[in-house]
């Protein structure tokens, strides 16, 4: 289920892109390896388009990756996946001030094609059991 959008200056080549979500699914997959439904949006923003401290167009660039992830998980996996996702966009992007938010969302509250996921008993098991605590 995770769901994740990177705001990012534009200017990445498309293998440096390809390489990015590759390393960023790698690391989110290893704390949320079920269901294996992971979606990364890039969204590129020239500099005209983007503002830090009331400042339209200033350098360099801050980049924010927000993800929506299923509720549990380890805290050290975590931990680990937010150093390797650190890790991949500075490599690809090499900008200062990286700020990550997790938003953590149990079952009640995520519908897929209009159903929630916590009416589908099967899941909330599979997901209690990929999941410590996810179950709340």
């Amino acid at each position: 289920m995770p769901v994740a959008y990177l705001d990012v200056p534009a200017g990445a080549d498309l293998d440096t892109k390809r390489d990015l979500v590759k390393d960023l699914y790698a690391a989110l997959h290893e704390v949320y390896p079920f269901p294996d439904d992971t979606r990364i949006f890039l969204r590129e923003w020239p500099l005209g388009s983007m503002s830090q401290n009331g400042n339209l167009g200033s350098e360099p660039a801050r980049p924010v990756f927000i993800m929506h992830v299923p509720r549990g998980g380890d805290p050290d996996a975590k931990r680990k996946m937010l150093k390797k996702v650190s890790e991949a966009v500075t490599n690809a992007y090499q900008l200062p001030a990286f700020i990550t938010f997790m938003h953590e969302h149990s079952l009640d509250v995520v519908a897929v094609e209009g159903n929630l996921l916590a009416d589908d008993q099967r899941r909330v098991e599979d997901q209690r059991n990929a999941y410590p605590a996810a179950g709340e």
